[in-house]
């Protein structure tokens, strides 16, 4: 039984690395089938307002502030 239970673990953590390894391969990959294709994933301006995106970085947090642009 303990087997069968460390069998079944092993395969879902191998089936879910794969599934994480071809998901980031098709983001980094410009191809236009890729099932996603490389984008700006947070839009810039949104409505008739534009923003400007600030990222700041610190040890192990990163964060984005937007600042509409007049």
């Amino acid at each position: 039984m303990a087997l069968r239970f460390h069998t079944a673990v092993l395969a879902t953590s191998l089936a879910a690395t794969a599934a994480v390894g071809i998901a980031s391969a098709a983001i980094i990959v410009d191809i236009p089938e890729a099932p996603a294709v490389k984008t700006d994933r947070m839009p810039v301006v949104v409505g008739k307002t534009a923003y400007l995106t600030i990222e700041t970085r610190g040890h192990g947090v990163s964060v984005l502030k937007r600042i509409p642009i007049d």
